[in-house]
């Protein structure tokens, strides 16, 4: 999550205001990275469906299925991530990227500065963004094969996991919660719950489709 690196440290200049922090790489460098990601990741689900398809082998079926719930998870999490850079500087908040080499998270967010809404307008984008994923897959894959379906479950479940993780944090910020204090109720083992929760939310429609 984003969130959780975001800066909590005050500036306070004298005189004049601080500088805004720079970005440590090109916003358009980072989405020729992740877009050049996402294709890679979409390919080589392509080929082990089609293998499936074409040759029927059980190891083909198992690896399509397998890839399908990496890229599936993949491709959620480059959304979310994205989604809460959308939403953090599209409100105006203060969010340098990191370097070209840190895959997540691709930005901090200066809590303190930004103030409460460009950090509800972050968490929104990402929640936004990672749902979108799944309707998006479920529209455009057919799913008449093992591999389609692990792919959309599993991008369901991601999204279940970040959706139960972070929508507490959006209600304790709209409840007048500091953006700081919002992440409080965020515990190790609340996230380990949350993963199961996706998991299973993940398996089920799996089994249902």
């Amino acid at each position: 999550m984003s969130e959780a690196t975001a800066t909590e440290e005050a500036h306070e200049p004298a005189g004049e205001a601080a500088a805004l922090p720079a970005d440590e790489a090109p916003v358009a460098k980072l989405g020729q990275r992740d877009g050049a990601i996402a294709l890679a990741a979409l390919a080589l689900f392509g080929a082990t469906d089609a293998w499936h398809v074409t040759s029927g082998l059980g190891f083909a079926t198992v690896l399509s299925v397998v890839v399908g719930i990496v890229v599936g998870v993949s491709l959620g999490s480059l959304a979310h991530e994205w989604g809460h850079f959308a939403g953090a500087r599209w409100s105006g908040g203060i969010a340098p990227t990191k370097p070209i080499t840190s895959l997540f998270p691709i930005f901090n967010l200066d809590l303190v500065r930004s103030g409460d809404g460009p950090f509800r307008a972050m968490s929104i984008g990402g929640n936004v963004a990672h749902w979108l994923v799944v309707v998006v897959l479920a529209l455009a894959l057919p799913l008449d094969a093992p591999g389609r379906v692990a792919l959309v479950s599993a991008a369901f479940g991601f999204a279940v996991f970040a959706s139960t993780t972070e929508l507490p944090v959006i209600r304790r910020s709209y409840a007048g919660a500091t953006p700081i204090e919002s992440f409080r109720g965020l515990t190790g083992e609340v996230l380990k719950r949350n993963q199961w929760i996706g998991a299973a939310a993940g398996l089920a429609l799996f089994a249902i489709v």
